[in-house]
């Protein structure tokens, strides 16, 4: 798409408390012009990656926002984002301890089952981080 994003005069913040009721405060921003509607970086930092994708879900669900908000919970809100094609980059900043998913680089297909209709992932390439520096 092409269009000049526009701009907060403050910063906003929000705090929630599940992090699946960040996704409707994103989707504010896309709808309000203040993100690009496709193609953005997520930074999520949590002790919990939160990528799954919701079980049953069809994936024509990301296409009902008021549907898509009833249907995600905290443990998967982020992955219909990027199947919707809102977020393409995902950077999730873990404490040492959290260890569900190896340190590493994940490229990956997502899209819509040919038979089922439901939202499914095909990794292509996982890189490891060795080799860099850890805080």
């Amino acid at each position: 798409m092409s269009y000049t994003c526009k701009r907060f005069k403050r910063t906003p913040i929000h705090v929630v408390e599940g992090h699946d009721e960040a996704l409707p405060v994103i989707y504010r921003c896309l709808g309000s012009k203040h993100l690009p509607f496709e193609g953005n970086t997520l930074v999520h930092l949590d002790s919990h990656p939160d990528m799954l994708i919701p079980m049953d879900m069809s994936a024509d669900t990301v296409w009902d926002k008021n549907n898509l908000f009833t249907t995600i919970s905290i443990e998967n809100w982020i992955m219909p984002a990027v199947y919707a094609g809102h977020l393409k980059n995902l950077i999730w900043v873990k404490p040492p301890w959290a260890n569900q998913i190896t340190d590493s680089v994940l490229t990956f297909l997502i899209g819509k089952h040919k038979e089922s209709g439901l939202i499914r992932v095909h990794f292509l390439r996982i890189s490891t981080t060795a080799g860099l520096q850890r805080y």
